[in-house]
C-alpha cells in the first residue's frame, strides 16, 4: 500500500502543480481582468498539466499529443505576439507621456513669458487667446539699449555741483547713474569728450524675433526633439486639441494692494488626474508659480 502510494505521488505530484497553478492562474485572470496574454499564458498551463497528467497514466493517445501540441505551439505563438504588442504599446505610451508633458511644460513657460511681458507692458495680463496670438506675432517689448562706458575717472568739481546738492566730497570713481544724467546735460564741459555717445535707454523690439525667433530658444526646441515654434499652437494643450483653460482678473485685493492675477490650467492626456494636471498661476494670489516646479 506504502508503495503504491509512493509511486502515485511521484507520478502525480508535478501534473497537480500544473494544474492548480493554472487553475489559480484563470482565476486570478478573471477576478482581475487581465490581459490577453495572461489568458493564454493561463490556458497553456492548464493544457501542460492535462499533458502531463495524461502521460502519468500512460494511456494517452500519440496522435492526441501530436494535436495538442500543435495547438499549444500556436497557442505560444499567439501569446509571445500579444506580450510583444503589449510592450511595444507600453513603450509608446512612456514615449508619448515623457514628450506631451516635457512638450506641456515648455509651452505654459512660454505663455507665462509672454504674460509677464504684456504685464509689465500694459499692468494687466491678456485674456483672450485670440489676443495672445497676436501679441505673440504682432507685440513689441522694452530692450535695453546701452551704448558707451562710463568713463573711468571721478565727476570733477563742475560736474559734482550740477548732479549734487551741498557738494558732497568725491570718493569714488563715476557711477553708471552719474554717467547716464551727465549724458542728458548736453551742455556740460565734458560732454562732447566723455557723453556724447553715451546712451541708456529701452528700444521696442519685436517680441517673436527677440524670445522665440533667437538661436538659443531654436537651438533648445531642436535639442528637446520639439517641433517647430507656431504662436497658434500655445494655447493648444499637446497631443490634444483642447486649449488651456485662462481665467484672469485685471485687479484682485491682496493686503493693502491690489494685483491683476492669472492662472493657465490644463489636463494633457496622460498619467492619472493628478500627475496630468498641470498649471502656472493663482486667481486669488499675485504669483505665477508652475505645477511643474513644485
Amino acid at each position: 500500500m506504502t508503495s503504491n502510494l509512493s509511486i502515485l505521488l511521484k507520478k502525480y505530484t508535478v501534473p497537480a502543480l500544473f494544474l492548480i497553478i493554472g487553475l489559480l492562474m484563470v482565476y486570478i485572470g478573471f477576478a482581475q481582468n487581465q490581459g490577453a496574454g495572461f489568458m493564454i499564458a493561463a490556458v497553456m498551463m492548464l493544457i501542460a498539466a492535462a499533458l502531463s497528467i495524461a502521460f502519468s497514466t500512460g494511456k494517452f493517445n500519440s496522435s492526441l499529443v501530436y494535436i495538442l501540441g500543435i495547438g499549444s505551439g500556436i497557442a505560444g505563438l499567439v501569446a509571445l505576439f500579444l506580450s510583444y504588442n503589449s510592450v511595444k504599446t507600453t513603450l509608446t505610451y512612456q514615449e508619448n507621456a515623457k514628450e506631451c508633458h516635457s512638450l506641456a511644460v515648455q509651452n505654459l513657460q512660454d505663455i507665462r513669458y509672454v504674460q509677464k511681458a504684456y504685464k509689465e507692458k500694459t499692468g494687466k495680463y491678456i485674456g483672450e487667446w485670440s489676443e495672445f496670438v497676436d501679441f505673440v506675432k504682432n507685440g513689441t517689448v522694452p530692450v535695453p539699449n546701452s551704448i558707451g562706458s562710463v568713463p573711468s575717472r571721478k565727476v570733477d568739481p563742475i560736474e559734482n555741483k550740477y548732479l549734487y546738492t551741498g557738494n558732497p566730497p568725491v570718493d569714488n570713481d563715476m557711477s553708471e547713474q552719474e554717467a547716464y544724467r551727465l549724458s542728458l546735460w548736453k551742455e556740460g564741459p565734458n560732454w562732447e569728450k566723455d557723453f556724447k555717445n553715451f546712451v541708456r535707454d529701452t528700444i521696442q523690439r519685436d517680441l517673436m524675433k527677440i524670445k522665440f525667433a533667437s538661436k538659443s530658444y531654436v537651438a533648445n526646441r531642436t535639442k528637446l526633439g520639439f517641433y517647430k515654434f507656431s504662436a497658434d499652437s500655445l494655447p493648444i494643450i499637446p497631443y490634444t486639441k483642447d486649449l488651456w483653460s485662462l481665467k484672469v482678473k485685471d485687479s484682485v485685493k491682496i493686503g493693502d494692494e491690489s494685483f491683476p492675477t492669472i492662472r493657465v490650467e490644463g489636463r494633457i492626456p496622460y498619467g492619472n488626474k493628478e500627475q496630468s494636471t498641470m498649471y502656472f498661476g493663482s486667481e486669488n494670489l499675485n504669483e505665477l508659480g508652475g505645477s511643474w516646479e513644485e
